[in-house]
């Protein structure tokens, strides 16, 4: 343990010599301090809930358990009476629907002559727009559709949404739909929509249909992800966001700036700034690091490997856990989730550090290491990309549609045998931000993740630990063959 003390004081004094550690460190409180000048502000509750109503028309068919989205516009969500109540509130929500029409017959007589003008169409009693949405919300979801960010059908570019377009159900299937399923349907949406756990009672004295009207009582206040809040920068400078929900303020947060863009930077300077540990050690001998007795080149190497993360972890703890505490201050809302980037990260740079070790072992010259694994993180960046395309194109292609071709789908299987997986670990961090943050609606129309599976962990990690090993074990073979 004092030898490995050692070698982490060196890495140390390596580091600090250097100004780009300083500029990585304030960086990182840069941006802690400008993420500690947002400031989010919840909706008064009669707005929060009227906006959270709007959102009704949007259901997730298989009672919220489908990937894909369904519409319904043929409804009218009132919210009114909105009162404090517990943890939570008390509201009325009163659904407007459209009746059901019958079709017209082709024609009828009048005075005993033949009328070929077709009466208007009339209501069909018991079936209308309502319920026929909790129909859609609680049967499987039809045929799929792919929407661009526009709303506009077909394949033109841009990420596509799958919707599903359920067949509508016959006017005995809707009037066949009990109460208990209609309380069910409001229940599910203000947890689906809002992420507010919710009960819903149907009032049926003084409503007749086409309109219904439920009680409602919710549990979880102002901070659920769901609930509208404007956002500001720079201590209320800058508006960023009007009425978003708080849960997508903080995904776009923590998902596109931190984890997509801030730790491609992050990994990228802790690969300059690593670069030159092993090439240096070789090149002025390790008579330096030795303490009380020998120390053996393998555990030497090893040592300074393990010596490299320690650093980088503190550095990403600093970083995402500064992060954390100050968003979690400022919005209420504490998503333990995002706090699985310090490991992560550390991970995703071990796997490129142990390329680096062996290329400065190899060569003893740290340009040379840090080129060779930029461009490894490049491949990589490829290679996921790939995975990327392949994984959302079969996620979201219906039935007949042509799927990716074949070469690219050899290509990325072989690529995700011989390659550590990187971007498996990408996708899991995705997830896990995307499941702490997003609405169950939200989810599909942010995060390309959500239409994925969670990649095997067991996979994902031994994979990866092996090509580690694997890389280690050469750097350690040439560096016991070395003579200096």
């Amino acid at each position: 343990m004092t030898q490995f003390v050692a070698i982490l004081r060196d890495s140390f004094r390596e580091a600090v010599d250097g100004f780009v550690i300083y500029a990585m460190l304030g960086l990182s409180a840069l941006t802690i301090v400008i993420v500690g000048s947002m400031s989010f502000t919840p909706a008064p509750p009669d707005e929060a809930f009227d906006t959270i109503a709007q959102r009704f028309n949007a259901i997730i068919p298989e009672r919220g358990r489908s990937r894909a989205l369904s519409f319904n516009a043929g409804n009218s969500f009132k919210v009114s009476g909105v009162a404090p109540e517990g943890g939570g509130y008390r509201l009325r929500l009163t659904v407007t629907a459209q009746p059901l029409k019958a079709a017209p017959e082709a024609e009828h007589k009048q005075d005993g002559k033949d009328d070929k003008t077709p009466p208007g169409p009339k209501d069909v009693p018991g079936a209308d727009s309502f319920r026929a949405a909790v129909a859609q919300w609680a049967g499987a979801p039809g045929k799929a559709v792919e929407l661009d960010a526009g709303g506009k059908a077909g394949k033109n570019g841009g990420r596509k949404v799958k919707v599903s377009t359920p067949t509508e159900p016959t006017p005995e299937e809707q009037k066949a739909i009990p109460t208990g399923e209609m309380e069910a349907f409001i229940a599910s949406q203000f947890d689906t929509q809002a992420g507010m756990t919710a009960t819903a009672t149907r009032v049926t004295d003084g409503v007749a249909e086409p309109t219904y009207a439920f009680d409602v009582v919710t549990a979880g206040g102002s901070g659920v992800r769901g609930w509208p809040h404007t956002t500001k920068i720079f201590f209320g400078a800058a508006t960023l966001s009007k009425q978003a929900p708080l849960g997508v303020s903080l995904y776009v947060l923590e998902d596109w700036v931190v984890n997509g863009f801030g730790a491609g930077v992050a990994l990228l300077i802790s690969v300059i700034l690593t670069a030159f540990y092993v090439p240096n050690m070789i090149r002025k001998g390790s008579v330096d690091l030795l303490i009380s007795k020998p120390i053996g080149r393998t555990p030497l190497l090893l040592y300074k490997y393990v010596g490299g993360l320690t650093f980088i972890f503190l550095v990403s703890a600093f970083t995402v856990g500064g992060m954390w505490a100050v968003l979690g201050a400022r919005s209420g809302f504490w998503d333990p989730t995002f706090l699985v980037l310090i490991p992560v990260l550390t991970f995703a740079f071990a796997i490129l550090y142990s390329v680096s070790v062996l290329v400065g072992v190899l060569t003893r010259n740290p340009i040379v290491a840090m080129l060779a694994t930029i461009a490894f993180m490049f491949l990589l960046w490829l290679a996921g990309k790939g995975k990327a395309f392949v994984e959302l194109t079969e996620a979201t292609r219906g039935a007949g549609d042509e799927g990716p071709p074949g070469w690219l789908v050899t290509l990325v299987g072989v690529t995700n045998t011989v390659l550590p997986r990187y971007r498996d670990l990408d996708t899991i961090t995705s997830k896990l931000i995307t499941d702490g943050t997003l609405t169950a609606a939200e989810a599909p129309l942010f995060s390309p993740a959500a239409l994925l599976d969670y990649p095997s962990w067991g996979a994902t990690f031994g994979m990866s630990f092996a090509f580690i090993a694997v890389m280690l074990a050469l750097a350690c073979w040439a560096f016991n063959r070395r003579d200096g």
